[in-house]
């Protein structure tokens, strides 16, 4: 009988050690690795960076003319998605809406820029089809069924920087970034047509600005580039593993700002130095801005007595705060800009995602089916409606909830 015991416990201890040799490996092959990199070496890559943002702006501004030339109507239009996760259902339904409007249709954007969820959906907006638009929709009804990431149970032992398993994501990246989209968007490129989106360098802590047609060439490289660019621009910290990306670690660009305005004043400036020497005068640049993300917190009772609620509550109003600021400094640019760029006159319109939607169900997940559906909805009705776009409710003010 000992003997039996004995070989049973023995027998245990086999199946434990395999268990935890498994998991061990488990680890090693699920950790995020790169190579070994100094703060020295991030200093010159940060030289090195600051020179390739200037390029890609002279670039930007390069086409812009040529899109002005082009179009010969003294007009550019740039689109400007933000971030916001599953509210980016807001943002499909809005283009959708927009794009079916009789009167004041969706323009043939000259330049677009995305930021988190407002990345992905940028392409599809670039292209500018009811077929493209239709195809966005279509990939955010089915998000939380699909393609949303799971819970990775055994993130305390992959250490990939993230709590979930982004299998399905990637998967959706491949299927739909596939060559034959890439060809559809290099003929957008083709004719100076731009896209840009962002993400955040941890390592410098800075904002990176990428351009899709600079870094989607032919090459299957540069498919697999494309994809993992777009899937570090949307990896919410904490949740989704970070990226590396020539060896920086990246992350969602929400970080930094939810909207990616492109352009600055001095930007500007040139672009109307360089219109005038091709006798191009009084162009109206249209910016365009959906916002796919609340710009108010949700209106929440805190514990007087709790450090912790007081404390996560900070945090979540510091950045709700930051969204109006984004805003009214887009605002004050347009102004800055019809003052003092001569020929250039610079227009801002925004529609924002309801504020009071913060209080409906499903708002606090992370993906639920029936609070997108709704948010899809809701942008299409209001780009449908007779106000579509909306004036920008300070920091220090809560904005009305819209009628029933």
């Amino acid at each position: 009988m000992r003997s039996l015991s004995c070989r049973k416990s023995n027998a245990v201890r086999l199946r434990a050690a395999a268990l935890l040799i498994a998991a061990l490996a488990l680890a090693a092959c699920a950790t995020l690795h790169r190579p070994q990199i100094s703060v020295t070496q991030l200093q010159r890559d940060a030289v090195r960076l600051n020179t390739a943002d200037a390029t890609l702006r002279d670039s930007l501004l390069a086409r812009l003319v040529r899109r002005a030339e082009r179009r010969g109507d003294r007009t550019l239009d740039i689109l400007l998605l933000s971030g916001g996760g599953q509210n980016g259902a807001f943002g499909t339904g809005f283009l959708r809406g927009w794009f079916s409007r009789a009167d004041e249709p969706m323009p043939r954007f000259d330049l677009v820029s995305g930021v988190s969820t407002g990345a992905l959906q940028a392409p599809y907006v670039l292209l500018g089809t009811k077929a493209a638009l239709d195809t966005v929709s279509a990939l955010y009804a089915r998000a939380a069924t699909t393609i949303a990431p799971t819970l990775d149970w055994w993130f305390w032992l992959r250490r990939t920087g993230g709590l979930v398993n982004t299998e399905r994501f990637d998967r959706t990246l491949e299927r739909t970034i596939d060559g034959r989209f890439r060809e559809e968007l290099r003929a957008a490129f083709a004719d100076d047509r731009q896209l840009v989106f962002s993400t955040t360098d941890y390592d410098l802590g800075i904002g990176r600005v990428w351009s899709l047609g600079d870094e989607l060439d032919s090459t299957p490289a540069g498919l697999l580039r494309a994809r993992t660019l777009l899937k570090g621009a949307t990896a919410i910290p904490g949740i989704f593993p970070p990226v590396v990306v020539d060896n920086h670690l990246h992350g969602d660009g929400g970080i930094i700002e939810n909207v990616l305005p492109v352009l600055g004043f001095a930007d500007y400036q040139e672009l109307g130095r360089r219109l005038a020497a091709k006798g191009l005068g009084n162009i109206t640049v249209r910016v365009w801005v959906v916002m796919n993300i609340w710009t108010h917190a949700q209106p929440r009772v805190i514990a007087a007595s709790s450090r912790g609620e007081i404390s996560n509550r900070s945090t979540s109003v510091l950045f709700y705060a930051h969204q109006p600021s984004t805003l009214h400094a887009l605002q004050l640019l347009s102004r800055a800009v019809q003052e003092q760029v001569p020929g250039v006159n610079l227009e801002v319109r925004i529609a924002e995602l309801p504020s009071a939607e913060s209080l409906s169900p499903g708002a606090d997940k992370l993906f639920e089916q029936r609070f997108m559906q709704r948010l899809d909805s809701i942008g299409f009705a209001k780009a449908r409606s007779a106000s579509p776009w909306d004036r920008i409710t300070s920091a220090y003010q809560r904005p009305n909830a819209p009628p029933q």
